[in-house]
């Protein structure tokens, strides 16, 4: 703690002339773009993506824009594959180039799969326990690191005293840094539709050392399944990185003392990716479509057969409950199957035509063998199964429902599942 202490006063008799030596300077030439994670460190983790890739992915697309457009500016990154770089190695690249900015570009995770948006990090003081436990998640990474302890002063991702300390140390460059965030979080809201979770302040280590204007931004929630499914689409990463280079290019201006606009979102993005979401969410549509038609069809065809359930219900009553043999006790219960095809044989479960079946079941029906697949608790599910089968090359299966083991109609079984509830 002591040491805290001595680097604590340190930072701040050197805060004057770090600011002064800041202002003095009137040149934007270099920015570091830090891939937050990497290698055996892969970040949060999403249902089919890791965080470390999207991090790279973005950060690449960033870097080509600022070549592409700010040709006077030298793009260096931490790492441009999958490999670790400690995070102590990342902030002694920037201060080694001397860079006019650094920026680690993240994905958020938590576990309220509802959570979404986008954040961006300066160093300082976190004023919520949610960002003392973001800045935790990621500090985390140092524990790993060799000699951790002495590269990072003694400091101690669970202790209290390290995270305000730590916060403290770098205020030199807070007003830059949140001037920069500020920008970054305003183009996020004008290109995309993430919500703005704002501008925030917590001990990031990955900040902590770097001795230039730096941000930690993330970029989105890869827990968030819509979120997940958008960051890992080429558009998305391109409005992603089109918007942290407006910031930057912004930033850069204000430093230069220029007044010139950005280029827009569509000049920056790729007219082939563009192309290529169009053709996505086309192709998307007409799948939907399709889906939408078949269960329409299917509907229909299943008020005839219920049609024509309730007729022979009606006309068979006693006369076909004491024909009707059933392979399992009754169950109060209504079950929903897929009736796939009819034969006059009982056949064994083991026979070929049965294979590829889940949950077989069948029953006798007027002198006929009828069987079944799958055993549900609603329509829904029922019918997605009967689709996989129609699929499989069952183009006749529909939808069958049981009460007790007796046919019934999909009104009667709406009614019996009301009573149920009541």
């Amino acid at each position: 703690m002591k040491k805290l202490l001595i680097l604590l006063l340190l930072s701040i008799n050197t805060l004057s002339y770090t600011i002064a030596q800041e202002t003095s300077s009137s040149r934007f030439s270099k920015i570091v773009i830090d891939p937050g994670h990497g290698g055996d460190k892969p970040g949060a983790k999403g249902k089919r993506s890791l965080e470390k890739h999207i991090n790279l992915a973005v950060s690449l697309k960033l870097g080509e824009l600022i070549n592409n457009y700010l040709p006077d500016v030298k793009v260096i990154y931490t790492r441009t594959k999958d490999v670790d770089v400690d995070l102590i190695n990342r902030s002694r690249l920037a201060n080694r180039e001397k860079a006019d900015l650094f920026i680690s570009i993240h994905c958020n995770a938590a576990p309220n799969r509802t959570a979404c948006g986008t954040e961006t990090f300066v160093m300082g003081l976190a004023k919520s326990q949610a960002n003392i436990e973001a800045a935790k998640k990621e500090n985390a990474d140092i524990l790993t690191e060799a000699n951790y302890a002495e590269n990072y002063d003694g400091f101690d991702p669970n202790s209290p005293e390290s995270n305000i300390f730590f916060a403290l140390y770098q205020n030199a460059y807070l007003e830059q840094s949140l001037s920069l965030a500020d920008k970054i979080q305003k183009h996020y809201t004008a290109n995309t539709k993430l919500y703005d979770r704002g501008v925030k302040q917590a001990p990031y280590l990955v900040l902590y050392k770097t001795s230039v204007p730096a941000v930690l931004t993330e970029i989105g929630f890869i827990s968030n399944e819509r979120e997940e499914k958008y960051l890992n689409t080429e558009k998305g990463q391109y409005e992603i990185a089109a918007s942290i280079f407006q910031a930057i290019f912004n930033y850069k201006n204000r430093i230069e003392g220029k007044k010139i606009a950005p280029p827009s979102i569509s000049e920056l993005i790729p007219h082939r990716v563009i192309k290529e979401e169009e053709e996505r969410i086309k192709r998307e549509e007409e799948e939907r479509k399709i889906r939408e038609e078949q269960d329409r069809i299917a509907l229909e065809k299943q008020k005839e057969i219920d049609a024509q359930q309730k007729e022979k219900e009606a006309r068979e009553k006693e006369a076909n409950e004491k024909d009707s043999i059933a392979t399992e006790e009754e169950t109060n219960d209504v079950v929903y199957r897929v009736q796939v095809f009819v034969d006059k044989a009982k056949l064994s479960k083991e026979d070929s035509r049965l294979k590829d079946l889940e949950e077989v079941w069948m029953y006798k029906d007027n002198k006929m063998w009828k069987y079944t697949a799958g055993n549900f608790n609603n329509f829904n599910q029922a019918n997605e199964y009967r689709r996989t089968l129609k699929d499989k090359g069952y183009k006749d299966a529909f939808v069958v429902i049981f009460h007790k083991n007796k046919r019934i109609s999909l009104e009667r079984a709406k009614e019996l599942e009301k009573e149920n509830n009541k």
